[in-house]
């Protein structure tokens, strides 16, 4: 996953959605937190880093910098800025990595089986790597064009890709079932800009993302606007 020429076209969002989606951001690295502490993991990667909008929440949340991989230079430099020692490739990392956790990233990457078989072979004894990616291709939106998507998942496939690079699925469900419903909403209505307002995902993070918390005990078997998925390291 040689990075070097990679240019991400929605910097600019990432930027508004660490600030309208706080809560949101926050929730998904506590779930990754959670078994970090369970298990006792000394080493942490964040793949996919971005502008670090999750590494600086677990930095604060735990006290450990994970370290971070970003193919886009331009973000590397914003990591850089905040405090990290971005890669731009896992070939760069130092030794195998106990814990990975990658959020809206991998529906980025065309091969995503080849990522995580990379992924896989840098995971340590015991390792596992936590996987957030959005959900379901017919909520497919002008969002998912303008940030790069080359595809959405099903649980399946995300389970038959898992599989097929050699990782073994621990637990699998879908989350965020308001979230499902906005989507099909955003894909009706849309926007003149062709993405949600900055004042939307406030709202939905604020107001009706603890509604989804709560509905997620129900619909996670059936459907939500992500997929989060635990898979460990296989047999060779």
């Amino acid at each position: 996953m040689d990075g070097s020429k990679f240019r991400y076209s929605a910097t600019g969002l990432l930027e508004s959605i660490e600030t309208s989606l706080a809560n949101y951001n926050r929730w998904i690295v506590s779930r990754f937190i959670r078994e970090f502490r369970r298990h006792r993991y000394q080493s942490v990667l964040d793949f996919g880093a971005g502008i670090g909008s999750l590494a600086v929440l677990f930095k604060a949340m735990t006290g450990v910098t994970p370290l971070t991989l970003e193919v886009d230079g331009e973000q590397r430099a914003m990591l850089s800025r905040r405090g990290f020692s971005p890669v731009a490739s896992i070939d760069q990392l130092p030794g195998d990595i106990d814990m990975i956790y990658t959020s809206n990233v991998l529906e980025h990457i065309p091969d995503d089986i080849a990522a995580l078989r990379e992924l896989r072979d840098h995971l340590a004894p015991g390792g596992r790597i936590f996987i957030f990616v959005p959900a379901f291709p017919a909520l497919w939106t002008t969002v998912d064009d303008k940030v790069g998507h080359v595809r959405r998942y099903t649980k399946a496939a995300l389970r038959q890709s898992l599989d097929e690079a050699g990782l073994k699925l621990e637990s699998i469900r879908y989350t965020d079932p308001v979230g499902f419903l906005l989507v099909i909403l955003f894909k009706l209505v849309g926007s003149q800009s062709g993405v949600p307002s900055d004042r939307s995902y406030f709202i939905f993070d604020r107001l009706l993302f603890p509604v989804s918390r709560l509905l997620d005990w129900v619909t996670s078997p059936f459907f939500g606007r992500s997929v989060f998925a635990v898979a460990s390291k296989g047999e060779p």
